[in-house]
């Protein structure tokens, strides 16, 4: 439901407007259409206006967006990994939970599903607390532990449901927005966890591992495009090609401007630098 992933280009998260432009009329169920429509244009583009163009009106339904918050945080504990005895008796992973009535809560995941362990902050101890909840589904857990979960996960998931499947679905190739609006910048460990913990593409640095841009691209042109069947696979072939080197050439631009790529000219003054 947050669209700070969709702006930020991440795992094809699509951002879709639909329904806030068509006013909800998305449905053919629904016939009840107003007889006359406002077509006059905003004062913000009319040429008499002396403000600047606000970006602000191309992203409709940003300040609409607020939903109730289910819970403070939820991230991996600082207990993990669990040490080789708790795994032979079945620990794959220690959780940190923070609910919204500020209680805290260690919870062990194991085959059986996710109970609440005796640790604290100071303290490891992985037997289960009385009472220890044991639930197969996390989501089952957290709404016996806080009432205010179980309340708003039910509020988030029916709002979720009324939405457009266009707006729910999938893009097929990655979208990188370039007005995204300034959003609110909320806690979230796991997000802290994995800027750290990226590779910045450095995967396809590997000498002999190198993607040449170019020669795919040339390859893919010269596919056979005679069939129908050609021509398809051709046109695949060029949609993935250009779809990875657009992802490839962001994550190189924002890697630039972060400073985590060396100039091959590092001995100049930095605004020669190559």
């Amino acid at each position: 439901m947050d669209p700070a992933d969709a702006y930020n280009g991440v795992d094809c998260t699509s951002l879709s407007f639909l329904h806030t432009i068509s006013q909800g009329d998305i449905s053919e169920k629904k016939k009840t259409r107003p007889d006359s429509v406002d077509c006059t244009p905003p004062e913000y583009i009319m040429p008499a206006e002396a403000n600047e163009t606000p970006l602000l009106p191309l992203q409709p339904g940003i300040k609409n967006n607020k939903l109730p918050q289910a819970i403070k945080i939820l991230t991996t504990s600082a207990w993990n990994p669990p040490p080789g005895p708790r795994k032979l008796h079945g620990d794959l992973m220690y959780l940190y939970v923070v609910t919204q009535e500020d209680k805290r809560f260690h919870i062990s995941a194991c085959p059986k599903g996710f109970y609440i362990n005796q640790s604290t902050d100071d303290i490891f101890n992985p037997k289960p607390d009385t009472p220890s909840h044991l639930c197969h589904s996390l989501i089952d857990l957290l709404s016996q532990i806080s009432p205010t979960f179980k309340r708003t996960f039910a509020q988030i998931q029916k709002k979720r449901t009324l939405r457009h499947a266009f707006e729910r679905v999938a893009t097929p190739y990655q979208v990188y927005s370039w007005t995204a609006p300034v959003l609110d910048h909320t806690i979230d460990a796991i997000r802290a966890e994995d800027a750290f913990s990226s590779k910045l593409g450095y995967e396809e640095h590997i000498p002999g591992q190198t993607r040449d841009w170019n020669e795919e691209l040339q390859a893919t042109r010269e596919l056979p495009r005679k069939t129908l069947s050609d021509r398809l696979l051709r046109e695949r072939a060029i949609f993935k090609v250009h779809g990875d080197f657009v992802i490839a050439a962001t994550r190189g631009a924002m890697a630039v401007i972060d400073g985590n790529v060396l100039a091959i000219n590092p001995g100049e003054d930095p605004k020669m630098q190559m």
